[in-house]
Order: structure tokens, then C-alpha cells, then sequence
């Protein structure tokens, strides 16, 4: 070799081994940042460990595994929205969802609001924990029992009554102390579930309470229990002159379908008190005879709309007799929620769709949001063959201005299309209104199963 060429060749040897070494840094930087970052995380500096990720060039920080360590930081940070945002570059990549986090993400939309200032929207965080039945809620839902809100404390208490686990709870049953009577009612409703006699005890003193409502559940769990002392009592409040306490036991008694309960509600659904006509209203819808059938024809005719929406309610729950000669009759009711709540008996005993059809269109149409709403949620209720036209209706009403009618909407396509509802649950986690999103992200975490 020539002294030209030898001095080429070496010249050559050291530019490729400054490049190797440039390569290599550079690689050897990016998998410490990743690295770094995965060690702040695992230790909660979740700050510092957005930071280290921040130090990657825009190709590496756009790998799938950078990106997912990335969606969980912003997550724990508290930051769903910017997660969503890396989601949706990440699927460009993928090309496919990934249930996992998509889940997380989900939870995310939810959690943030569990601590949000406004007690609407920590209602609607809670509202969708409770609607999860998942025993991953419990950690989450034994937190809203300490929140400022006893409406609030007992959406969480509700929430875990559900759960074999969560009825377990230590929290839950030492909120049988708190002060709100909506708190302890959930938390006794729970008990009424359960075989648990270790709870009595517990009960007991609850017979005393102050407030209707507490009394009337404690007798309930009691009776549930095999307590004759319950039983009585439950049947006293059902006879009872006030109210509000044979209301209250009108509605145990149909729980536990309780002896000489058709007698009890023949007899309450001619009351002077409508919200005890009300109730027995509700409770015929649990006991299918010819008997209640004639009863909640003639409640559908109520003064009051409260009571006429009951009676429509269950006989939309009543199978296997006519009901949809009256309920057809009821379309034109006066009141427009009436009308709503006929609709959705309606589809519930199978009607066909085109029966609905204009009133749903004229209801989705009125100025009311209480009304569209109440269209978006009896919407809920078609069945297999009238889902198809269900849908195209909650498509508009999903798009609605107002967010509780979005709400409404949202449930309802989850609960007719399951797994199909994934697209739409997931654009709706862009909302503008936090609450919406809160709700999508309920729906999706009951649909999203994670990997295996």
C-alpha cells in the first residue's frame, strides 16, 4: 500500500470510529433517559421523571415504549388530557388499540375529578366508579367516603354496598357513623344484600335513628336477616300514617317480595300521598300479575307526572301481558317527560321503533334539556331489533349542547352497543365538559377488558 492510500485508509479508520462512537452515545443517552425515567417513576417522582423523557429526541420519544412510559407519567401527574393526546400518536404507530392503556387512561378521566373543587363533578367521578362493579373501585370509592360532600360520601357508599369485597370494607361499615341519613341508608341497603349475621350488632342501634329512612333500611336488613323484629317493624312502617315512612317500607317489602306485599301496594297506589302512590307504583313492577297490570293502567291516568312516569316505568317492566295497548295511549301524555319515560317502556316490551318514532324525534328536538335528556336515556332500552334506529337517534343527541344530555346519550349507546360503543366512548373522552369525559371514561372501563 501506498503512503497516499495509507494515509486515506487511516484517515478513513477514524472517521468510522468517531461515528461508532457518536452512534453509540447517542444510543447509550437515550436508553439512560428511558431508563432513568422508568426509576423515577417507580419511585413517584413522576415531575422528574417527565423531565428525563423530555431529553429525548423527537424520533426516540415517539417509540411505543417511551410513548406508554410517557401516558402513565402524565397520568399520575394528574393529566389525562395530554395522555389522550400521546394515545392517539401512539395508535398512529400501532396502528391498533391497546386495551391497557386505553383502560388507564380511562380511570384517568375519572380520577381527576375525585378531587376536583366543584361537588357536581366529583359526583360524576363517583357516579362512574359506582357504575364500574369492579373490586379495583373499592381503594377508590373507600376515599370518597371521607369526602366534604354527604352526597358525594354516599355515591361511594353505594358503590361499594355492590361489592361482596367492598361490604367487607372496614370504611364502609364505619360509615354507618357518618352524619348524612343518605350515607347510612346506602350503607344498611349494602348489608341487606349479604347472609352476614356479624353485622347485627351493627344494626341495631340504627333502629333509633332520627331519620326515617335509616330506621326503615335497619328494619329491612334485620328482616333479611331472619329477625322477626325487622319483619314487623317493616310492615308497621308500611301502614304507617306518615308518608314518608311507609314510602320507605313500601319499596323494602318489594325488595324482599315480602307476603301480602299486592294487598300493601293496591292499597298505597290509592293513597292521597302521591310520592306513596309513587312508590307503589315502583313496586308493582315486582310483582307481575293481572292485578298490577290494572293498577299501574290506572296510576298512568295520575294528577302528577312523578306517578304517571312510575306506572309507565313498570309496566315496561312487566312481560308477558298487554301493556302496550295503555302505554301506546300514553304518547300524547300532557307532560313531555311522561312521554319520554312511555317511549322507553315502550322499547323495553319490544315495540316496534316506528310506534316511537316521531315522538322520539319531537322530544329530541324540544327546548328542554331535562326532556332530551330523559329521550337519551329510555333510548337505553331498545332492543336487538330496534337498536339499529336507537342508535342513529343517540348520535345526534350525543352531539347535544348541553352536557347532561351528552351524558345520558353516552350511557345509553354503551349499554345497547357494548364492545361496538368503544369508537364513540373514546371520541367522547375529548369533550370539552369534564363530566362527559368522566362518563365515557366509566363506560369504556366496564367494556376495555386489559390484556391478558
Amino acid at each position: 500500500m501506498n503512503p497516499l492510500n495509507r494515509r486515506q485508509h487511516g484517515i478513513f479508520l477514524f472517521v468510522l470510529a468517531w461515528c461508532i462512537s457518536v452512534i453509540g452515545s447517542a444510543f447509550g443517552g437515550t436508553t439512560s433517559h428511558i431508563q432513568q425515567s422508568q426509576a423515577f417513576y417507580d419511585k413517584k417522582d413522576y415531575q422528574k421523571a417527565l423531565e428525563e423523557l423530555d431529553k429525548l429526541d423527537p424520533q426516540m420519544s415517539g417509540a411505543p415504549d417511551a410513548r406508554r412510559l410517557k401516558i402513565r407519567i402524565l397520568l399520575r401527574l394528574g393529566n389525562p388530557k395530554d395522555a389522550l393526546t400521546n394515545y392517539d400518536e401512539l395508535m398512529q404507530v400501532l396502528k391498533h388499540e391497546d386495551p391497557s392503556i386505553i383502560r388507564e387512561i380511562s380511570l384517568g378521566f375519572v380520577l381527576v375529578l375525585t378531587k376536583d373543587m366543584r361537588e357536581q363533578m366529583r359526583g360524576a367521578a363517583y357516579t362512574a366508579l359506582k357504575e364500574w362493579h369492579s373490586s379495583e373501585s373499592i381503594p377508590y370509592l373507600e376515599d370518597g367516603l371521607s369526602d366534604g360532600s354527604g352526597l358525594v360520601r354516599a355515591l361511594a357508599a353505594e358503590g361499594l354496598a355492590k361489592l361482596d369485597e367492598g361490604r367487607r370494607s372496614v370504611r364502609f361499615r364505619k360509615a354507618l357513623e357518618d352524619q348524612a341519613a343518605l350515607v347510612k341508608e346506602a350503607v344498611l341497603k349494602g348489608f341487606a344484600k349479604s347472609d352476614d349475621t356479624s353485622v347485627i350488632p351493627l344494626i341495631e342501634p340504627a333502629l333509633k335513628d332520627p331519620e326515617v329512612r335509616v330506621r326503615v333500611a335497619a328494619a329491612a336488613v334485620l328482616c333479611n336477616l331472619k329477625r322477626s323484629k325487622g319483619c314487623e317493624l317493616l310492615l308497621q312502617y308500611a301502614k304507617a300514617p306518615n308518608p314518608d315512612e311507609r314510602t320507605s317500607a313500601i319499596r323494602a317489602l318489594v325488595d324482599r317480595q315480602s307476603s301480602g306485599i299486592v294487598s300493601i301496594l293496591l292499597e298505597s297506589s290509592e293513597h292521597k300521598q302521591p310520592s306513596v302512590r309513587g312508590a307503589a307504583a315502583a313496586g308493582f313492577a315486582h310483582v307481575p300479575t293481572a292485578e298490577a297490570v290494572t293498577a299501574l293502567t290506572r296510576l298512568l291516568r295520575d294528577p302528577l307526572p312523578p306517578v304517571r312516569i312510575a306506572a309507565a316505568v313498570s309496566l315496561g317492566q312487566l312481560h308477558g301481558f298487554d301493556v302496550r295497548t295503555p302505554l301506546r295511549g300514553a304518547l300524547d301524555d300532557r307532560d313531555l317527560p311522561v312521554r319520554a319515560f312511555v317511549i322507553g317502556a315502550l322499547l323495553e316490551q319490544g315495540e316496534r321503533y316506528e310506534i316511537v318514532a316521531s315522538p322520539v324525534q319531537t322530544l329530541s328536538n324540544t327546548k328542554e334539556p331535562a326532556v332530551r335528556a330523559a329521550v337519551a336515556r329510555v333510548l337505553g332500552h331498545a332492543r336487538e331489533s330496534n337498536r339499529e334506529l336507537a342508535r342513529s337517534a343517540l348520535m345526534l343527541l350525543v352531539q347535544d349542547t348541553v352536557p347532561r344530555v351528552r351524558i345520558a346519550a353516552i350511557k345509553s349507546l354503551a349499554k345497547i352497543d357494548g364492545a361496538d360503543a368503544i369508537p364513540r366512548l373514546k371520541q367522547s373522552l375529548h369533550d370539552e365538559d369534564d363530566a362527559v369525559r368522566a362518563t365515557a371514561g366509566g363506560a369504556l372501563l366496564k367494556l376495555v377488558l386489559p390484556k391478558e
